[in-house]
């Protein structure tokens, strides 16, 4: 999920403090370079069989043939545009220690050695479960001191068209300074700062682990940490030296120096790599989002910002999944109820925070405070509706930092199974006739009498219910005898019904039989839907042989 909006910014937090004393008091442990996940020999090409890595394995198979790559940014391209002009360096007088506000950037061309051609990085989890990244640029001249930074960024970052850029610093954005001047004697030197707006200048004219570093960067680590040379290093960098093993040194993709006419070959100190125990060294939250390589014009933070590649590197990702139950009554036969569950993954590398689940239909939210990576928490509800049958979906948000904005996100939905109802009322009918004396003198009449039942399955109620003789003509109803209606009946429920009719053109009293039929009907309380059944009964005036 990309990481996008506004963070609240972290002054001195507990969390903060506490991730801090991680990186200053970090138990001993593997150096990222003998952890035996990825190669830090200062070439791009795969030296032996993976694992360990390298830029090569990537470029040419991506996660596929990375092991437990858990992000990687591909072999970035600062591409040129149709006119051969670099479309993406900084404009005079950016600095690192700005806000990324006060960031601008354009078309236009830097020293060659601050030109870089590609840029890359990639996440991975070691076997203690700890962030590793591994992070590398090219450029395109040799001739001269390489001062290289590379951002990691909790928010999406993008580099606008106008020449603006898109989001801000959040308190624990990472910067990683690689420095190898030329000069003689001069030796590399690996800083690793975070953002943290509490500062306001550097400390001392030489800041100590943990202090200010400059207006909003804080110092973790500085250290001539060139990869290979020490045991337990945490962060370091490498390039290929010159007289070196790698001098030169294949590119596994298209790549053109300015000082060889060699294809796709890499001079001395042309290729830039490194890596850093996040966990270990800067501890807390790990969720970052956007990656940036720069070239800076020296080792100072009031540095004038070159050349630079963005590009997406999202290391925080939730998924969810959603079950519904199929609709049941509810209480009152007005609606329906239905039951839903499922749960929220951390399946990125950072600690989500502030996880809070809605439901789309129910309007329910189930916060489910903070989810380790890798780790998952439970969410169940319910709610009712009108609809028998429905798709209900749910989203989840949560955010990189204690405080920071909910912008990673992902949604699932059900789909929640109809009722299936059947409407069904049962009637049963008897009758009888006589002769009764009137002013006009003795006429036949018929009595009739039964029950009307609610059958309906499941058990619910029928209202409006009715039963409606046809006093034996069908098909005149105006003189149809109605002994029920407007009535309730509850599940399972009866009601006895009776009446009488004076049947129509009676003119052979002897051994006249009647035959007439009741019509029962009712509708569901719950959705309307009608039943209706018909019971039919013989009525002889004279039986057979009277």
């Amino acid at each position: 999920m990309k990481i996008t909006g506004k963070n609240s910014l972290l002054t001195k937090s507990p969390a903060f403090i506490l991730g801090l004393a991680i990186g200053l008091f970090a138990p001993t442990t593997l150096a990222v370079h003998d952890e035996g996940i990825f190669e830090l020999e200062g070439n791009a090409i795969q030296d032996s069989v993976a694992p360990p890595y390298d830029w090569e394995t990537l470029y040419n198979g991506g996660l596929n043939n990375g092991g437990n790559t858990t992000a990687f940014t591909g072999i970035v391209n600062d591409e040129p545009n149709a006119q051969g002009i670099d479309t993406s360096i900084f404009t005079g007088g950016r600095k690192d220690i700005q806000p990324i506000a006060q960031w601008a950037h354009k078309a236009g061309s830097s020293p060659d050695k601050d030109e870089i051609t590609n840029a890359y990085a990639a996440a991975y989890n070691n076997a203690a479960g700890d962030l590793l990244i591994y992070f590398g640029a090219d450029r395109i001249s040799n001739k001269g001191d390489a001062f290289m930074g590379f951002w990691f960024f909790k928010q999406h970052v993008e580099a606008k068209g106008d020449g603006s850029f898109e989001g801000e610093h959040t308190n624990g954005d990472v910067l990683v300074l690689t420095n190898f001047p030329q000069a003689s004697g001069a030796s590399p030197e690996i800083r690793v700062d975070i953002w943290d707006d509490s500062c306001s200048k550097a400390a001392s004219n030489n800041p100590g682990i943990g202090e200010c570093d400059a207006a909003n960067i804080r110092l973790l680590h500085k250290s001539n940490a060139i990869c290979g040379s020490a045991a337990g290093d945490l962060v370091c960098a490498i390039t290929n030296d010159e007289d070196g093993p790698y001098d030169p040194t294949p590119s596994p993709w298209p790549y053109q120096s300015k000082n060889d006419n060699t294809a796709n070959q890499f001079p001395y100190e042309s290729i830039f790599e490194g890596g850093i125990n996040l966990t270990q060294l800067v501890g807390g939250d790990n969720c970052f989002s956007s990656f940036m390589a720069e070239t800076r014009s020296s080792s100072e933070f009031t540095a004038t910002l070159k050349d630079f590649v963005l590009h997406d590197f999202d290391l925080c990702s939730v998924d969810i999944t959603k079950v519904c139950s199929q609709a049941e009554v509810n209480a009152t036969e007005t609606g329906y109820v239905y039951q839903y569950e499922g749960k929220v993954i951390n399946d990125g590398s950072g600690t989500l925070y502030n996880v809070v689940v809605t439901d789309s239909e129910a309007g329910n939210m189930h916060a489910l405070g903070t989810i380790l990576s890798g780790a998952e928490a439970p969410y169940s509800g319910s709610f009712e509706s009108s609809s028998n049958g429905l798709n209900n979906s749910v989203t989840v948000t949560a955010s990189g930092s204690p405080t920071g904005a909910s912008t990673i996100t992902d949604t699932a939905g059900d789909e929640c199974e109809p009722l299936s109802l059947s409407p069904m009322i049962y009637v049963d009918k008897e009758c009888s006739s006589s002769f009764v004396p009137t002013a006009n003198g003795i006429i036949a009449e018929v009595s009739f009498s039964g029950q009307v039942c609610n059958t309906t399955t499941p058990g619910l109620t029928l209202v409006n219910v009715s039963v409606v003789d046809d006093s034996g003509t069908p098909g005149d109803p105006g003189d149809d005898v109605a002994v029920l209606s407007g009535i309730t009946l509850g599940p399972d429920a009866c009601m006895n019904y009776s009446g009488s009719y004076i049947p129509k053109d009676f003119a052979n009293p002897i051994n006249q039989n009647f035959r007439d039929t009741v019509l029962a009907s009712g509708q569901l309380k719950l959705d309307g839907s009608s039943a209706s059944n018909t019971a039919s009964a013989d009525c002889p005036i004279c039986p057979s042989g009277n």
